[in-house]
């Protein structure tokens, strides 16, 4: 997917012709230098995170700081620092704001019930952003997504009945998108934009844990401009 701008920032969820951006891939550096330069992006190092499926954020104050810290979401506050996360169902949410605070999250079903989101929207507004914006990447789908019925109703007791979904065969599944939707409703945050692609579902454009058990990751990265 192309970058995306606005709120004095940019933006840019990755795809399989970009070459896999987990943490520990062969090659990573360079393929994170090369999405960047399609993306117009600065020439330097991007913050990244060894993902815990947990709602700890942290702040990088400069270009690859925090390099494998555990955590779920990370935010700048100074223009040209790209702050990413790495994902291939799980959500991965863009959030930026008129004042240039900008931020990564990975939605995972567990950060998500833990507030990974409000906890990022959190820590952007005590940097002093205002109204914070949602752009929100691929994910996996309900109807690819089966899910136990005790961690299912867990999810849906911290965010709402509509997390609550069907798999294409009819089994009880989870509803990422709606999770997502959830958790960015309570944290009083818009969505600005969404791929409506299933990870799942598109094996020529996105990794896939869940459906092909596949090592390979996407990115989500973003910089104040």
């Amino acid at each position: 997917m192309g970058p995306h701008t606005g709120d004095g920032a940019a933006w840019v969820f990755s795809t399989r012709a970009d070459g896999d951006l987990a943490v520990d891939a062969p090659g990573v550096d360079g393929a994170r230098s090369r999405l960047l330069a399609a993306a117009g992006g600065p020439a330097v190092p991007w913050s990244w995170l060894r993902q815990v499926h947990g709602a700890r954020v942290v702040v990088a104050d400069r270009p690859a700081a925090h390099e494998g810290t555990e955590a779920d979401a990370i935010v700048a506050e100074r223009p040209g620092v790209p702050v990413a996360v790495q994902t291939a169902d799980c959500g991965a949410v863009v959030l930026t704001s008129p004042e240039g605070v900008v931020a990564a999250a990975h939605a995972g079903w567990r950060g998500l019930a833990a507030g990974v989101v409000q906890a990022t929207v959190a820590a952007m507004r005590d940097r002093g952003a205002g109204a914070v914006t949602a752009h929100v990447g691929p994910m996996i789908h309900p109807e690819c997504y089966e899910f136990g019925a005790e961690d299912l109703a867990a999810v849906a007791d911290v965010l709402g009945p509509t997390v609550v979904g069907r798999t294409a065969g009819g089994s009880p599944a989870l509803d990422v998108p709606a999770a997502v939707d959830a958790a960015r409703a309570r944290a009083g945050v818009a969505v600005a934009s969404r791929s409506p692609g299933c990870t799942a579902c598109d094996p020529q454009r996105w990794y896939s844990h869940r459906a092909r058990r596949e090592a390979g990751r996407m990115a989500a990265v973003v910089w104040a401009t």
